[in-house]
């Protein structure tokens, strides 16, 4: 029975504190042979302020083979009868950034975040300046 309420107790745990504010950042094996020179700008669904606020930053490259893939969402609905629980109890988030380097479609580079908001230029800075880092872009 101890064993049960032990499961029981970790599930909870692990169920509730899953969806955290904190970024999942990938760097795939093949960023360290990359030589990264520049970058595109790919951002969908196409938000005229993140485009702004991004090439504020960097200066994109149209015809760069490299793309900074930016993907967002915006007011998820989950009608799941699964997350039942867990949106009533802890709520499931309704907003998600998602930004993503590509040489080709060799994916190099993933910055992914949880939001309770919309995106904003906050988050925009925070993971492109991650990016720049992680990936040692000038």
């Amino acid at each position: 029975m101890a064993i049960i309420k032990t499961i029981l107790i970790l599930f909870s745990i692990l169920l509730l504190g899953g969806c955290g504010q904190e970024p999942v950042v990938k760097i795939y094996p093949e960023a360290k042979h990359a030589d990264i020179r520049c970058l595109g700008l790919d951002i969908y669904p196409m938000d005229e302020n993140m485009r702004e606020y991004l090439s504020s930053l960097y200066g994109f490259d149209p015809a760069c083979k490299t793309v900074l893939l930016v993907r967002h969402k915006e007011d998820i609905c989950c009608n799941s009868s699964h997350n039942a629980f867990r949106r009533g109890v802890s709520g499931l988030p309704e907003n998600y950034l998602r930004i993503e380097v590509r040489e080709g479609l060799t994916p190099l580079y993933s910055y992914y975040i949880d939001l309770d908001r919309k995106a904003d230029d906050g988050d925009l800075k925070r993971a492109f300046y991650r990016l720049k880092s992680d990936l040692g872009l000038k």
